[in-house]
């Protein structure tokens, strides 16, 4: 019998590797470990999978493994077989930030995954109090250098891609602002609009601009690469000679090492076509996300390039994990 197991083993390995025989996967639900509680990813994920279902032929299960960071669901997918049944919807901080923070981890960000294709990437705005009087970006550093260490800005924790814009914006306008790290970003929204904290990168969600609307908060830069369709008149870090500050929130698909090439470009192209349906549009929308159409390879350097990137800056900007 253990002869006849490993035999029937050998032949799926093989079955896997041929085209032809990837064509027919999958033959039964694809099970997508999500690491974290809730969130814009998972939302579109969520939007995405009848339409998978359409694509593929078979359901795609999401299952919640949340827990260290997303340490756990990432060991889960780095220990499971590469036979296309496992896959990981992953995020920038999962997979690159929260390993900086959280020490030792039982897996290579790059090493252990096989990286598919992007979902989509969140815009971000910087907005300042009302009670600043900064009308502007220029207003901000100005007022930040006139009154150091007075302006606060919030964000979920230690590592996350708010907090790390702040750090970004303090280096390169050498100014000294102070971070205030939360238990969950609608706490550090709640003390942002009651001015208690005077700066914060948010994406520019329905609430945020009904705030806008009212005076409470007001935009004075956006972190894309060309102005964002909900605050037009708002000009990018680029415009105002910051520079593109390198953080951005982005959300993809992966799964363990080894995955048979032929898998991973039959969920790459039913992702990349799913995410251009017009049903998807409402979704990303109201994530204020957009949508991304890559090739494995570019997901694969993008994930080099940013852990090499922040596991230097990390150091210069001298943040330190939470005790």
């Amino acid at each position: 019998m253990k002869i006849q197991h490993q035999l029937v083993l050998a032949a799926t390995a093989l079955c896997l590797a041929l085209p032809a025989c990837a064509q027919s996967y999958p033959l039964k639900p694809i099970r997508m470990i999500v690491p974290t509680s809730g969130g814009a990813y998972d939302s579109i994920a969520r939007a995405m999978q009848p339409l998978l279902l359409e694509e593929l032929g078979q359901s795609i299960v999401l299952e919640t493994r949340a827990g260290g960071g997303g340490v756990v669901g990432l060991e889960a997918v780095a220990r499971a077989e590469p036979d296309g049944y496992t896959l990981l919807q992953i995020g920038v901080s999962q997979a690159i930030l929260n390993p900086l923070f959280v020490g030792k981890v039982p897996y290579d960000t790059v090493r252990d995954f096989s990286y598919i294709g992007m979902m989509g990437e969140l815009t971000m705005g910087l907005y300042v109090h009302e009670s600043m009087h900064a009308a502007n970006f220029k207003g901000l550093v100005d007022y930040a250098r006139a009154n150091p260490g007075k302006v606060a800005f919030g964000s979920s924790g230690i590592g996350q891609t708010f907090h790390l814009a702040g750090e970004m914006v303090r280096l390169r306008t050498g100014t000294d602002m102070v971070h205030v790290p939360y238990k969950g970003t609608p706490l550090a929204l709640q003390d942002f609009f009651a001015g208690r904290l005077l700066m914060m990168f948010y994406p520019p969600t329905p609430l945020i601009l009904d705030r806008i609307k009212s005076g409470n908060i007001r935009p004075v830069a956006a972190m894309s690469d060309k102005r964002l369709a909900a605050l037009p008149d708002t000009p990018t870090f680029e415009e105002l000679g910051v520079g593109n500050l390198g953080v951005s929130g982005w959300g993809g698909f992966s799964g363990p090492a080894k995955l048979p090439r032929a898998i991973v470009m039959r969920i790459n192209q039913a992702v990349n076509k799913v995410s251009q349906r017009p049903e998807m549009a409402k979704a990303y929308d109201a994530m204020t996300m957009v949508p991304l159409r890559t090739t494995p390879e570019e997901m694969t350097e993008r994930v080099r390039r940013e852990v090499a990137f922040w596991t230097e800056m990390i150091t210069k900007l001298g943040i330190k994990p939470e005790n």
